[in-house]
This record gives C-alpha cells, sequence and structure tokens, in this order.
C-alpha cells in the first residue's frame, strides 16, 4: 500500500511538473513570436524607405542632370548627360527594388505568423545570400567613385571640360549610393544575427476539449 501512494504521488507530481514546463514553454513563444515579427517588420519596411532615398536621390541628380544640359558649355553637356543617365538607373532600380521588398516582406511576415520553421529555413538561406551580396554592391559604387574622379582628374590634366563634366556626375552618384547602401549592409547583418539566433520552439499544454488527459503539441517562437 504504501509503494502504491508513493508511487501514484510520484506520477501526479511528474505529471504536474510536465503540464507545469508545457504550460511554461508556451507563455514564453509569444513573446518570442512577438520579437522576431517586430524584428522582421522593422527590417523589411527599412529596405522600402531606402529603396524610396534610392528613387528621391536618382530623381534629384538626374533632375540637376537635366537642367545642366540646357547650360552652354562642354563641362556643363557632360556633367547633364552623366548626371541623367546614372540618376535615371538609380530611380528606376530604386522603385524596382522597392516593389520587390515590399512583396518579399509581406511574404516572409505572413510565414512567420503561420509557420515560424518554414520562416527560419527560408529567411536563414535568402538573408545570406543578401549579405554575401552586399560587398558586390558597396564595391561597384566605391568603383564608380573612383572611376569619376579618375575621369574628373584626367580632364584637370587635360584641360578637357567634357571630361570633368561627366567625372563630377559619376562621383557624384557613386557617393551618394554609397551613403545610402551602407547602412543597408548593417542593419542586414543584424537582422541576420537575429534570424540565425531565432530557435522555433515546441509548446506542450495539457488538457484541451474537455479532455484533461489530452496533450497538444504545436509549434511556437
Amino acid at each position: 500500500m504504501l509503494f502504491s501512494r508513493s508511487f501514484v504521488a510520484s506520477a501526479a507530481t511528474s505529471l504536474i511538473a510536465f503540464a507545469s514546463a508545457g504550460q511554461a514553454r508556451a507563455d514564453e513563444a509569444p513573446g518570442a513570436n512577438a520579437q522576431m515579427l517586430a524584428s522582421s517588420r522593422s527590417y523589411y519596411d527599412a529596405e522600402v524607405t531606402t529603396a524610396f532615398l534610392f528613387v528621391g536621390y536618382g530623381a534629384v541628380t538626374g533632375g540637376a542632370g537635366a537642367v545642366s544640359l540646357t547650360q552652354q558649355g562642354d563641362f556643363a553637356h557632360g556633367f547633364g548627360w552623366s548626371s541623367l543617365i546614372l540618376g535615371g538607373v538609380t530611380a528606376l532600380g530604386g522603385a524596382a527594388y522597392g516593389v520587390a521588398a515590399r512583396v518579399r516582406g509581406n511574404y516572409y511576415n505572413a510565414l512567420a505568423e503561420k509557420d515560424p520553421a518554414q520562416f527560419k529555413r527560408e529567411e536563414t538561406e535568402r538573408i545570406a545570400g543578401t549579405n554575401s551580396r552586399f560587398v558586390l554592391y558597396l564595391g561597384s559604387e566605391i568603383a564608380e567613385t573612383i572611376a569619376g574622379i579618375g575621369i574628373a582628374t584626367y580632364g584637370f590634366a587635360a584641360k578637357s571640360d567634357l571630361a570633368k563634366g561627366i567625372g563630377v556626375g559619376a562621383a557624384i552618384q557613386g557617393i551618394g549610393l554609397f551613403v545610402i547602401d551602407a547602412p543597408g549592409a548593417g542593419r542586414a547583418a543584424r537582422y541576420q544575427d537575429d534570424v540565425r539566433r531565432f530557435n522555433p520552439q515546441v509548446g506542450v499544454s495539457v488538457g484541451g476539449n474537455g479532455r484533461p488527459w489530452a496533450a497538444t503539441v504545436g509549434h511556437a517562437f
């Protein structure tokens, strides 16, 4: 009899501990979920904002180039054409990126809510690719800036106003793109860390549907 009572007491204690642990994990899950979802939303909102900055910068430099083309002189024409062309490309590229960032953001935010484990798998791969490409983005912007400075330097040495104008326009475009893009590289790295640290958990709760003996298992983060 003593053994039976001890066994029952031990089993009851284990069940209570099991239920408490499961309830604790279930209680912790919504907080982690909200934190990861907030990080995802913040990242993609910032990406859309950056796209608008690219559009704005491209429009301003392109507009300055168009105005410059109405002026007389080789420098004005060189600066005008380089600024108009490069600014137009920047504005169009920024607009396309803004649309893509919004679509991706909607997808991954929804996925984070519906299927955290799948979100973890897909977003880990995607953001890793994005971070690896930032080296190319920033490198190309630095190269554009250096090329512009080089052309302008040649123009001063050769006393070519056309080369001066082209070089100044290209350098201004490259510097602006780098200044806008550099914070994005840091933001993407921080977001990748958030996704990497995120660990989908399994929440366990006892009872439900009028059955106190039933156990329910669900994914959460």
